[in-house]
């Protein structure tokens, strides 16, 4: 028997404490022999990065000392920070950005300290002979940003350029033989997803390269995770022809191994990334998009057959590695959480290797995603992953419809999954209904899907989220009165402008949302500098149409259009989107008389990474939501002050 009470009031086992516990994240896999190495991001050690090992499938242990946080800076969300060659770990200290040498219980730092400068280094890869340690290494100096291809003297300590020139560089790879180096290169105003080149040259053994030259890619072409077979034929994947396929080089020609119309890349944010892999046999694995979710598949490189292997996972954290007849990634299913996984090819089994955590609903209470497609603006047709409200303790009274959570996903080049998230089924298991938006732009529908965003972000996006609730309240899904809206980051610029622009929503939550695009074009760090180019149009203070799209996109120049509450979270050190541009937003808010809630995070970044940032953060919206739609609960949580509501 079910108590019978409104929607968005049920009381949870999931509580924003337990959310905090759940909140470990896993990320960037190397395989050492048959030692498998990642990361995990610690919420509970105010968000330290620890590297662990788990040697021959055994139980999981840390490798390095307690005070040690393995991260790199680099375009300032890092990514690939370390890297293992026969148990010896070479990583990036987020404490001093140095690279060290860890060995037989030794830690060793292999780059200097340089006074008045910042060097910071990443996507790592060692040489045959252990002498040369090649990194992409990003340096801040006199108020300059360079990024440049190296290569480190490991017994001198001594640093040598490869290669420069290029605004970006990515994907340093060696051959199996150490004879060979290829990396990915591009330049402002493009992103990595948009133009990409593939270069390549011959590497010797004093540590020098010659023979450089460009294999493919530019334009409006991207190249991504380039890879080298064991018989030395390099691999990469390109989007040359709308869908981002898996091609050969080999004699000079360039072959698309198996063409589809899937997509096999997602974005570059950060290093390291990997959605295929080559195995010491040669054959080949990848994860591919279907429908917004994604699967692992074999690929004959021969005949070109393209075989789904059938494993109940629909998302991948893009780090697929593999040895032999073993394959290993970091993967979620839509009923259980993110973990690490061995999965064993011949005998078809996969298995665990991190702990499971306990989750605190039940399995019937686990609201599984959706998926739904729904027309918007201009007959586009755009995609979600809908979550009904499920309790196995409450429900509603019959005919009653529930509120509905929005969320713009960030990027805005990325994209939402229907694995298990803790963040939705904290919402559902009280009573809210929420959908996760795939709008124009995200990846995993093709390149013109992706590129409907360009010179749109702020109307596409916006358009699709609307679109979204009201297909929603068309189907009888939501409750068109209390339709809310949230996201973080781009995410955050997405809500605040259907907030600003449109009179859809009753109340939304921006999480270091941009509410200024002028600000964000001039604040912004060097891989983000540029983006807006792309997204919104070229920007400068002196050229006046540009200034006029700016602002006309920007919600800080329109908060007189404003009319319903808004909650904005930000922390103190986010180089990203910098304080200022919530700060704006409240005085403006502020003088409209809106209600509103502030909360600046001491010593938090470009994303919520301690564990009392997260608590807080869940309690304010949770509290911030039910005391604007009026919605009574026994739940206790802490209050929030909400300016200007009487």
């Amino acid at each position: 028997m079910k108590y019978v009470k409104p929607y968005g009031s049920w009381l949870s086992k999931l509580s924003a404490d337990e959310l905090s516990k759940k909140s470990k994240r896993y990320g960037h896999l190397v395989l050492d022999k048959n030692d498998l190495y990642w990361l995990e991001l610690r919420a509970e050690e105010k968000g330290r990065f620890v590297l662990m090992v788990c040697r021959n499938h055994g139980k999981p242990e840390e490798v390095l000392p307690k005070d040690i946080s393995v991260h790199s800076k680099v375009h300032e969300y890092g990514g690939a920070d370390y890297t293992v060659i026969d148990g010896k770990v070479f990583f990036s200290n987020v404490k001093d950005n140095r690279i060290y040498i860890f060995h037989d219980d030794k830690l060793e730092p292999l780059t200097p300290i340089v006074d008045e400068q910042e060097d910071r280094y990443t996507d790592f890869q060692l040489s045959p002979c252990h002498k040369f340690l090649i990194a992409v290494r990003e340096s801040h100096r006199n108020g300059s940003v360079v990024n440049e291809l190296i290569a480190i003297d490991c017994d001198n300590k001594t640093v040598s350029v490869l290669h420069s020139g290029y605004d970006f560089y990515s994907f340093p790879r060696l051959s199996k033989q150490g004879h060979r180096l290829c990396w990915t290169c591009w330049n402002q105003p493009d992103m990595p997803w948009d133009n990409a080149e593939l270069w390549l040259a011959d590497f010797h053994a004093n540590g020098t390269i010659d023979g450089i030259h460009k294999v493919t890619g530019g334009g409006d072409t991207s190249v991504f995770q380039p890879e080298w077979s064991g018989d030395g034929v390099l691999h990469y994947i390109s989007d040359k022809n709308n869908w981002s396929n898996i091609y050969s080089h080999k004699d000079g020609v360039l072959n698309a191994l198996a063409p589809t119309d899937r997509d096999f890349a997602v974005p570059q944010w950060v290093f390291g990334l990997g959605t295929y892999v080559i195995n010491d046999d040669d054959s080949l694995y990848a994860l591919y998009f279907e429908n917004g979710e994604q699967h692992l598949c074999h690929i004959d490189e021969q005949s070109g057959l393209f075989e789904p292997i059938d494993l109940p996972f629909r998302y991948f954290e893009s780090a697929l590695r593999g040895n032999g007849k073993s394959l290993y990634f970091i993967a979620a299913s839509p009923t259980s959480s993110v973990g690490v996984y061995h999965y064993d090819i011949e005998k078809n089994i996969y298995t665990r290797l991190t702990e499971t955590v306990d989750f605190p609903l039940d399995s019937t209470e686990i609201s599984v995603a959706q998926s739904i497609s729904f027309s918007s603006a201009n007959d586009r047709e755009s995609y979600a992953f809908y979550y009904p409200p499920l309790s196995d303790q409450y429900q509603a009274e019959e005919g009653d419809l529930p509120p509905l959570i929005v969320i713009s996903h960030g990027g805005p080049t990325g994209n939402t999954n229907n694995s298990l998230d803790p963040n939705i089924q904290f919402w559902t298991n009280r009573g809210f209904a929420v959908v996760d938006v795939n709008y124009g732009g995200s990846t995993g529908y093709g390149k013109a899907y992706r590129n409907c965003l360009l010179g749109q972000w702020g109307i596409v996006d916006v358009e699709d989220c609307i679109a979204a609730a009201q297909y929603l309240v068309s189907e009888k899904l939501a409750d068109p009165d209390r339709l809310l809206i949230r996201g973080g980051s781009a995410g955050g610029f997405t809500t605040l402008s259907a907030l600003t622009f449109h009179d859809v929503f009753a109340a939304g939550m921006s999480r270091y949302g941009v509410a200024d695009l002028e600000s964000l074009a001039s604040d912004s760090h060097k891989f983000e500098a540029r983006y807006l180019d792309k997204v919104v149009g070229g920007y400068s203070p002196d050229d006046v149409e540009a200034v006029k799209l700016y602002q006309s996109r920007s919600p800080i120049h329109h908060t007189d259009k404003l009319s319903c509450p808004i909650l904005l979270l930000q922390g103190t050190e986010d180089k990203v989107v910098p304080p200022n541009q919530a700060e704006k937003m409240v005085e403006a808010l502020e003088a409209k008389q809106l209600p509103y809630a502030y909360i600046l995070f001491e010593g938090e970044g470009h994303g919520f990474r301690k564990s009392e940032t997260i608590i807080q953060a869940f309690n304010a919206e949770l509290y911030f939501y039910r005391k604007v739609l009026g919605i009574e609960s026994e739940e206790q949580i802490p209050k929030v002050k909400i300016n200007n509501l009487s």
